[in-house]
């Protein structure tokens, strides 16, 4: 007995998106869009028996009648295409009469599981053969604090695929921190029940809690800022038997955020020399994630770090605050013309200002007598073996030449890490 679903979660339809530009919101607002789209064609295309939304279809307080529009007519395609919809409300589209779900009028295939007191439903095929069972729960509040999966029965029939479908915080699992805690449960909750696949939603990353049996968030559909990075989209479940299940995931998201780290830029002393080194840094870095040739579809944020002789053109000083800031825009247009980035980034909060330790040395303050005692334990080997502490991580015992030889290695480059620090104290 074979069955096949889509399983989505955490659309977010109308998320009031925090962006510099109007243009940029109303980009994302419409790659939401797009990506459910491409769901929904996906879900057609490959003739699944049912499709499964675990909550956050939208956001409650920002739908507009537009998207709610757009989102019935996609509901309607897959009436027409006979395919049901099971869908289980979340904290941002409670079921709750007083919220914006319950006045929307539904095309008769989708089933929404409007309360938290869980419902079993059967999953048919075309020819109208029982190929699985699901039981889904919704939010009745945006602030649902009941643990909703200890009310779900155990599975019905050991022959027939149980699913179940609900929006929950799982104790545990990866990304909950950055969730609320919202119909809070466990792992074993759910593995207690019997069923065979549990489609999950609220946490924005796609997590594989179990295998046996198969639980899974499918992560949001569109990563909505730079805390969620990396592709997203939804997964196709296959049920082959109670016992045999996969999940594959396919990206639909028509853009994703991405953050690169550059350094390394003590030599870059004009704007060209900087232009040219970050350039080369995002290249290398795309190239690497066989990304280069999808830098259209990528927000990009570009963190620049280390000691740079430019520092003070770039990062923020008061006095020069407006010059500083022309100075970062200039940057991130280049990057933007150069790469073709659907948006980028620029943020210099990890520069240092450049130091050379040498012109410190034998000067009478303290970090030219801090920077004379390292020169003179590099050269005197009887210095450094005074300045080592009894008890040292790593340290060899017994060796004289095998303890001055670490001692050394831990030298390399302390005097510009003690010159930069002392530095930035004084500034």
């Amino acid at each position: 007995m074979k069955a096949k679903f889509l399983h989505l979660a955490d659309v977010h339809l109308d998320t009031p998106f925090q962006m510099r530009t109007k243009d940029m919101r109303m980009f994302l607002r419409q790659a939401i869009r797009e990506a459910f789209q491409k769901a929904i064609d996906l879900a057609i295309s490959e003739k699944v028996h049912a499709v499964l939304i675990a909550g956050d279809l939208f956001d409650n307080q920002t739908l507009s009648f537009a998207t709610e529009k757009f989102m019935v007519e996609q509901m309607k395609r897959l009436y027409e295409a006979k395919i049901p919809v099971f869908y289980a409300p979340g904290n941002h589209d409670p079921a709750g009469v007083m919220y914006r779900r319950s006045l929307i009028e539904w095309p008769g295939n989708v089933k929404v599981f409007s309360f938290k007191k869980p419902e079993t439903c059967p999953i048919y095929d075309e020819e109208g053969q029982l190929v699985a069972w699901i039981t889904g729960a919704g939010h009745e509040s945006p602030h649902e604090r009941d643990n909703i999966i200890k009310d779900f029965p155990r599975a019905l029939d050991t022959a027939v695929p149980h699913i179940g479908l609900v929006h929950v915080w799982v104790t545990g699992a990866r990304g909950e921190g950055q969730h609320d805690r919202y119909a809070p449960c466990t792992l074993e909750d759910m593995m207690d029940k019997g069923y065979t696949y549990w489609a999950l939603g609220h946490i924005h990353s796609r997590v594989h809690l179990a295998e046996k049996p198969l639980v899974i968030y499918s992560g949001n559909l569109v990563g909505r800022h730079h805390g969620e990075e990396g592709p997203k989209g939804a997964c196709l479940v296959e049920i082959d038997g109670p016992g045999e299940v996969k999940a594959k995931f396919y990206p639909v998201a028509p853009v994703r955020w991405a953050t690169f780290k550059v350094d390394n830029l003590s030599q870059a002393t004009t704007l060209s020399q900087l232009q040219q080194h970050v350039y080369k840094a995002l290249v290398e870095q795309l190239e690497s994630q066989d990304q280069f040739g999808e830098a259209r579809n990528i927000i990009a944020r570009v963190v620049l770090e280390g000691p740079c002789p430019l520092y003070s053109q770039l990062c923020f000083q008061r006095a020069q605050a407006y010059h500083q800031e022309e100075n970062i825009q200039i940057l991130e247009e280049y990057l933007y013309e150069a790469l073709g980035f659907r948006y980028v980034e620029v943020l210099p909060d990890g520069l240092t200002r450049p130091v050379v330790p040498q012109s410190y040395r034998g000067q009478p303050h303290v970090l030219g007598v801090a920077l004379d005692i390292i020169e003179k334990a590099r050269m005197d080997p009887q210095i450094l073996l005074k300045l080592k502490p009894d008890i040292l991580a790593g340290c060899p015992t017994g060796d004289i030449d095998g303890i001055i030889a670490y001692l050394n290695e831990l030298l390399e480059g302390l005097d510009y890490e003690v010159a930069t620090r002392m530095m930035e104290e004084m500034a």
